[in-house]
C-alpha cells in the first residue's frame, strides 16, 4: 500500500475513537502501546523506507546468491545441496502482507486479538503488499527462484491467504504447493521443520520475516539468548536474512513478559516498563 493510501486509512480509522471521548479514554495500557505502533506502520515514511530497504538489499545480492552453489540461508540445510534449484522462504504476516488494518480495527472497537476475528480478517482477503515485496519476489521468480510461504497461519487459512497474495500479483500463488502453514496433522507447529522440508528439495538463498523465529528458533529464549541468536549469524543479516520491522506484536514483546500470555494487560505493561533502561 502506498504511503498516501495508508495515511488515508489511518485517518479514517482514527476518526471514530477521537469523536467519542469515552472510547478515547479507554485507550490505555496495551492499547496505548499498540496505537503508536499501528500509527507508525500506517503513516510513517520511515516504515516504507525500511521495508523497501530490506527488499532492495536482497535484490543487490540476488545474482551472487544464485551463482554460488554453496550459498544457503537455512540453518536446516545440510549435506550437498549444490545441485538443488533455488528458493526463497518468506513469512506472510507483516513480511509480505500488511495486516495493520486488522490492528486498527481492534483499536477502534476496543477489542483484543481473537482467533475468530483474525480468521474473519483473513477471509476478507484485504491484506496489502508490504512495500518492495512483490517487486523483489517477482524478479527472483523470473530467474527461476521458487517462493515458499512459511506462515504460522493455520493450514485451513491457506486458500484465503493464497487468493489474497495472488490478487496482489505475488509469484507462486496459482496453487498451494508452496504454502507451508501450521498443520497439526503433519506436526508443523514451529517453522524449523517446515524450513527443513523446503531444504530437502531446494537451495534456500534468502529468508524474509518480521520475527526472529522466522529465521532461527529456540524454545522461549530470554532477551540475552535472543541477542546471542542474532550475533551468532551476524554476517547473514542483510545478505541472506532480511527483517521487516513490526512494532505491533511479536516474540520481541512476548519475551519481555516471559512468553506468559496469561498475564493481565497491566502485568504485561509493568514488565515492559521494567525492561527499559533509563541509563541512570
Amino acid at each position: 500500500m502506498s504511503l498516501p493510501s495508508r495515511l488515508t486509512l489511518a485517518l479514517v480509522v482514527s476518526v471514530a475513537p477521537l469523536a467519542c471521548k469515552h472510547a478515547s479514554a479507554e485507550l490505555s495500557g496495551a492499547s496505548r502501546d499498540t496505537l503508536s505502533a499501528v500509527a507508525w506502520v500506517q503513516t510513517s515514511a520511515e516504515y516504507d523506507a525500511a521495508a523497501l530497504q530490506a527488499y532492495a538489499a536482497a535484490g543487490r545480492v540476488l545474482e551472487a546468491a544464485l551463482a554460488d552453489p554453496t550459498w544457503t540461508a537455512a540453518v536446516e540445510q545440510t549435506g550437498d545441496f549444490s545441485a538443488l534449484p533455488p528458493a526463497i522462504i518468506v513469512d506472510v504476516d507483516e513480511t509480505v502482507l500488511d495486516n495493520s488494518a486488522y490492528q486498527a480495527r481492534l483499536l477502534e472497537s476496543g477489542g483484543q486479538f481473537s482467533p475468530d476475528s483474525w480468521n474473519a480478517w483473513i477471509e476478507e482477503r484485504k491484506g496489502t503488499a508490504i512495500p518492495g515485496a512483490v517487486a523483489l519476489l517477482g524478479a527472483a521468480a523470473a530467474k527461476g527462484v521458487r517462493v515458499f510461504y512459511v506462515s504460522n497461519r493455520d493450514v485451513k487459512q491457506a486458500e484465503a491467504t493464497r487468493d489474497n497474495l495472488a490478487r496482489l500479483q505475488f509469484p507462486d500463488t496459482d496453487d498451494l504447493d508452496t504454502f507451508y502453514f501450521r498443520d497439526a496433522a503433519r506436526g508443523w507447529k514451529d517453522k524449523s521443520p517446515r524450513r527443513a522440508e523446503v531444504a530437502k528439495t531446494h537451495r534456500v538463498i534468502f529468508m524474509f520475516g518480521d520475527n526472529l523465529f522466522d529465521f532461527v528458533e529456540k524454545e522461549r529464549p530470554t532477551l540475552a539468548e535472543r541477542a546471542a541468536m542474532v550475533d551468532e549469524h551476524a554476517s547473514w543479516w542483510g545478505a541472506r536474512w532480511f527483517v521487516i520491522p513490526n512494532p505491533m506484536y511479536g516474540s520481541w514483546d512476548e519475551a519481555l513478559f516471559g512468553y506468559d500470555n496469561k498475564k493481565t494487560p497491566a502485568e504485561k505493561e509493568e514488565a515492559r516498563l521494567q525492561a527499559l533502561d533509563p541509563a541512570q
